[in-house]
């Protein structure tokens, strides 16, 4: 009965988000994000409500593709190179460890990079992109809002994963993305929201960012982990560097959020960032690279196969001299480093094509306008320098950054002539530039 009720609902719902995919469907993708496995419909990896939002805005993107709406949009580099990377993972599905796995993974991997390219190629302007962030701050309000009530009133944070014995005690993201991937996820509305406490905006309005960006924090601290404020350490200069107005507060407010993330690992205010690592300081990272990096002369050539580091190192663990065994359950099996996760899963070409992607996309965020540069640059390499600690590269905030980076590319390229999507959905043509103003005697240089 309950279905019969909310069908029309949900299908009404769906027709919206196909019909406008970018600017309804890609910011409620953006807000859901944060929560991960928490809002599902069901046990299985594709059932989250951001994985089925995802889809509805790869088909709705299709579907316009599919209508001729041409985009006029240049094409950026990274589009090929991921493409390229995709296929890699693909032909790995051929010699893999678990041709199953690889085949469930390079799934997965196809329908990020297909979100990616489809937003890349779409055309847009400043609205959409401000829905985005909209969508991205209001996710990481509400994920960190979640988290304080567990906090405050709710007995504390849930604990880890049983059978993993890296963590003992609760942290906040055991029930969502993982406490060290639920830190990253918020770097993008963090960044948002500073970038926007220091704009030309009313002076209430910018306290306001500055109040959530604080929020925002909390919430990475209440994560515990290492990596997560590093990364928002790293991404505030970034920002700092890359902004031209209130680069000194910027600055101040980094320089703050260090300060705040060193009373809450040695204090431990209220539980905050308090956990117990069972292994060695390095919550086991060191024991797993060095297992990687023992196995990479046999695998590094070709790759073991998309998604098979697990296998790689339950093979190669016993050959190790002093090697910890370290219980799969939980991800301890995950290299937690993106670079190893590639260089075994998929060899020296996939490595070639990790780093050249890198390069490419951070010289897109490096030519954006400087009103546009700050919050994707910052956001993009606070993601990838969490990457050298965690194995995110099939985590949807991981491709979130490099969203953020096209949609503002889109929007450079796009105010000038061309059709864009305006904030109502509606395909139009950008307005024509001024015309130059007619010469006169004085602009000359000739007397009147």
């Amino acid at each position: 009965m309950l279905a019969l009720v909310l069908a029309p609902f949900v299908i009404a719902v769906t027709v919206v988000l196909l019909a406008r995919p970018l600017t309804v469907a890609l910011p409620l993708f953006a807000a859901v994000l944060p929560f991960g496995g928490l809002l599902a419909v069901g046990p299985s990896r594709f059932s989250s409500l951001s994985s089925i939002l995802g889809l509805l805005l790869v088909v709705g993107l299709l579907a316009q593709v599919v209508a001729g709406r041409r985009t006029g949009v240049p094409m950026s580099p990274t589009v090929p190179l991921w493409l390229l990377f995709l296929a890699v993972a693909g032909a790995t599905t051929l010699w893999s460890l678990d041709a199953v796995s690889t085949a469930v993974g390079f799934v997965v991997l196809g329908s990020l990079s297909a979100l990616y390219i489809l937003v890349s190629m779409s055309p847009i302007e400043r609205g959409v992109l401000r829905r985005t962030e909209n969508g991205l701050l209001v996710g990481g309000v509400a994920v960190t809002g979640y988290g304080l009530v567990q906090l405050l009133l709710l007995g504390g944070f849930p604990a880890h994963v049983p059978g993993a014995p890296l963590d003992a005690g609760g942290r906040f993201g055991n029930d969502l993305l993982g406490p060290d991937n639920e830190a990253v996820s918020l770097l993008l509305p963090l960044v948002i929201a500073l970038s926007r406490s220091v704009a030309r905006e009313r002076s209430r309005s910018r306290m306001g960012y500055a109040g959530v960006a604080a929020l925002l924090l909390l919430g990475v601290l209440m994560t515990g982990s290492r990596g997560g404020i590093l990364a928002a350490v790293v991404s505030g200069l970034v920002l700092a560097l890359a902004s031209r107005r209130g680069r000194r507060r910027l600055l101040t407010y980094t320089v703050v959020g260090l300060m705040l993330g060193a009373v809450a690992f040695f204090l431990h205010p209220l539980g905050i960032a308090e956990r117990t690592v069972a292994t060695s300081s390095s919550s086991g990272r060191f024991a797993i690279w060095r297992v990687g990096l023992a196995a990479c002369p046999h695998y590094c050539a070709v790759g073991s196969g998309w998604e098979t580091f697990p296998l790689v190192y339950a093979k190669t663990q016993p050959s190790v001299p002093d090697a910890q065994v370290l219980v799969g359950k939980g991800g301890s099996y995950q290299p937690h480093n993106v670079i190893l996760l590639v260089a075994i899963e998929l060899g020296i070409a996939g490595l070639i094509l990790l780093f050249a992607v890198l390069a490419a996309t951070v010289v897109d965020a490096l030519r954006l306008p400087v009103s546009l540069r700050g919050p994707p640059l910052a956001g993009l390499v606070g993601t990838w320098f969490a990457a050298m600690f965690l194995s995110n590269l099939e985590y949807k905030f991981f491709w979130m950054a490099l969203i953020m980076v096209a949609l503002s590319r889109t929007v450079a390229s796009g105010e000038g002539r061309g059709p864009v999507v305006d904030a109502g959905g509606r395909h139009r043509l950008a307005p024509e530039p001024p015309p130059e103003p007619t010469p006169t005697p004085e602009r000359l240089g000739q007397p009147r």
